[in-house]
């Protein structure tokens, strides 16, 4: 389960939308005023319509509900807010997917806009990680509160799983195409966007092996999560290797895109889940004194990783704080705080089960409180955004 990177990009469009720096003849710097870091109240970039780019919504949604309900004894009020989660996480995919449906369906060449440009192009990956966390958010919640219905949450979790991991893989696999010998602009974060949706099949398809009924397809289904977690971990190595080069030595991430910084982090947590999720059911096809070794596997990579992660949290959050010091406008990748800090809190939590160390569970829990402000402050400040772009549309 995780459910995720990764969260969201900024499109040319936001980028020419940006507002302009003050005219030379601005007051200096020591007699300007402090900007306020909350979130600012002007129009802003025109928000894009219902598609893709609005689906890091879904992902953390679904990965919010997930984690308060694995969580429920550490986080005041859990089991409630799981549930409340997963009813706006349905809600939300299924508005978004209706919606961007009917704008095709009203201007066909809408759906190939979406594939044609890099920088709209890997929010598909986006839609992808929103149908897993959600059907993991629904495996994970219903058989607690109903469990009358628990098989019939895990044919949902199953079914979405199939639909989000074959459009990720397609996604990771025309990315990865499109980056060989083609001009595909500066490297940006959110090239992870696309990169990241199999290492979140990974983790929820390692939950849905027990639940299989037959052995062969409980291997199968094994093997094909050991390929989700290489084709991610490979990729992602190199495309956020490129990205960090970038953007720490030729050129500084722009203002607007400040939250994309967390989007590398995706990988790290949800890739530490993972390895934890395929340790844990590979035990069924193993030999008792492999049992141990696989675990230990596991945990040195999870240890490895989650060091690595550390200053790469520095970084974001640096980053973060510069954007809202410098009134970053509201765009859908602000959902980007959210994803990338849930695979963080799962990735935590997993390691502590399998390793033993209540260091890593003090982590999780810590990570879990930090994303439930970061959701609050994402769902308010879309709720502002889009409620003032109707108003100025009426």
């Amino acid at each position: 389960m995780p459910t995720d990177a990764t969260t969201l990009p900024v499109t040319p469009h936001d980028l020419r939308s940006a507002p302009t720096p003050p005219p030379s003849s601005a007051p200096p710097p020591s007699s300007a005023p402090e900007p306020s870091s909350a979130p600012t109240a002007g129009p802003g970039p025109r928000l894009p319509p219902a598609g893709p780019q609005w689906y890091g919504s879904v992902m953390g949604t679904g990965i919010l509900s997930t984690l308060t309900q694995t969580l429920r004894g550490s986080i005041p009020g859990g089991q409630v807010m799981a549930v409340a989660l997963l009813v706006i996480g349905w809600v939300a995919l299924i508005g978004l997917t209706g919606a961007f449906a009917l704008g095709v369906a009203r201007r066909p060449a809408r759906l190939a806009e979406t594939v044609r440009e890099i920088p709209v192009l890997v929010t598909w990956g986006m839609v992808a990680m929103g149908m897993l966390s959600v059907g993991s958010a629904t495996a994970t919640v219903i058989p607690v509160h109903w469990p009358a219905h628990a098989h019939a949450a895990i044919v949902v979790d199953a079914v979405l799983w199939t639909l989000g991991t074959g459009l990720g893989v397609l996604t990771a696999l025309d990315f990865g195409l499109r980056l060989v010998g083609r001009d595909v602009g500066s490297p940006a974060a959110t090239w992870g966007l696309p990169v990241v949706p199999p290492m979140v099949s990974a983790t929820t398809g390692g939950a849905l092996i027990g639940h299989l009924g037959s052995r062969p397809a409980q291997i199968w289904m094994l093997m094909a999560t050991v390929g989700c977690f290489f084709l991610s971990l490979v990729l992602g190595l190199l495309v956020f290797a490129v990205a960090y080069n970038h953007h720490w030595r030729v050129k500084p991430l722009p203002i607007i895109a400040s939250t994309t910084a967390w989007i590398p982090l995706g990988v790290v947590g949800q890739s530490t889940a993972a390895a934890q999720t395929i340790a844990r059911r590979s035990e069924t096809f193993l030999r008792v004194p492999d049992v141990a070794t696989v675990q230990q596997i596991a945990n040195v990579y999870g240890f490895v990783m989650l060091t690595i992660g550390i200053p790469l949290v520095g970084w974001a959050v640096a980053m973060t704080v510069r954007g809202f010091r410098q009134h970053m406008p509201f765009v859908p990748g602000w959902w980007a705080l959210t994803f990338p800090i849930g695979t963080l809190c799962l990735g935590s939590h997993l390691l502590a089960t399998g390793s033993g160390l209540d260091g890593y569970q003090f982590a999780s829990v810590g990570a879990c409180l930090a994303l439930v402000g970061t959701w609050t402050l994402c769902a308010v400040a879309t709720i502002r955004a889009v409620a003032g772009a109707v108003v100025r549309a009426a």
